[in-house]
């Protein structure tokens, strides 16, 4: 009986293999979101003062600069959708705005997720593709609305000049192409008044930490841990109310899923493994 249960366990070690490894995975994730083996949301000075910019008093008027890539927003995604909470919480309208293809068609996604969360029409005004990259960029330092657009919101910007002057900040969704480089030399060396913040990926860490370190960005959240940092915060305010759930705030819960994958998976080898064997030795 031992040598059969030995035979046994050796065939079926190969079937078992892959399903442990996929149960492995989801308790790893199971505990680094509740016993702390994830990313820190702790001590994150810079989380601290974005949260602190966008709850200021006065930033009644938001533009978002919205170009991050298709293969890094995920990175940025949380901390993004944070701040679209804590903003659409504080009473802000948001102004969104993209200077390349790919940023549009992410906005595209990013404002109908905002509508059918219940931000209303009035507070969100949609600026569209702006051609031309920095030249665009330029180009929107005075003349930023589309002539076809329409509403109290739009208008209240034409009335205050047209352009990027016109909003009491701006958040910069970076990307590879348009980004807080392209903002503070093509902007804010024109505009100096203007308050500039960011969320990058970690792939602009290198650009985007010298402009904040000269004082040119007013605030900077870049990469998986300080976004994490931002959501916490964010989460953590007690200006949160029971409309988080819907404006759907990343919180990046770990998931029950992998590790009820994987020990289904494991059951399934190993009757399957059992089965083989007694077959053959009934034979």
């Amino acid at each position: 009986m031992t040598e059969r249960l030995r035979r046994i366990g050796r065939f079926g070690v190969r079937r078992w293999l892959p399903a442990g490894f996929v149960l492995l995975i989801g308790i790893l994730t199971a505990l680094g979101g509740s016993a702390g083996i994830g990313w820190p949301t702790s001590a994150q000075p810079s989380a601290a003062e974005l949260h602190a910019l966008l709850a200021a008093p006065g930033r009644d008027r938001i533009l978002v600069a919205f170009d991050p890539d298709v293969g890094t927003y995920a990175e940025v995604r949380p901390a993004v959708r944070a701040a679209f909470a804590q903003l659409v919480r504080a009473g802000a309208t948001l102004s969104v705005v993209s200077f390349t293809p790919e940023g549009r068609a992410l906005a595209v996604a990013e404002l109908d997720r905002l509508r059918r969360g219940g931000v209303e029409e009035a507070r969100l005004l949609d600026l569209g593709f702006h051609a031309g990259a920095e030249a665009g960029l330029v180009a929107a330092t005075s003349r930023l609305v589309p002539a076809g657009a329409s509403g109290a919101l739009a208008e209240a910007v034409r009335d205050a000049g047209g352009g990027i002057a016109a909003f009491d900040a701006v958040l910069v969704v970076g990307g590879g192409d348009i980004g807080p480089r392209s903002w503070v030399e093509q902007v804010g060396t024109r505009l100096p008044e203007t308050t500039i913040a960011a969320i990058v990926p970690t792939s602009l860490l290198p650009q985007a930490v010298p402009y904040r370190s000269s004082g040119q960005l007013d605030a900077l959240v870049a990469g998986v841990r300080e976004a994490s940092a931002y959501v916490a915060a964010v989460r953590d305010d007690p200006a949160a109310s029971a409309a988080r759930e819907a404006e759907r705030v990343d919180d990046a819960a770990p998931s029950a899923l992998p590790i009820i994958a994987g020990a289904l998976l494991l059951l399934v080898g190993l009757a399957d493994a059992i089965a083989g064997r007694w077959r053959r030795d009934a034979a």
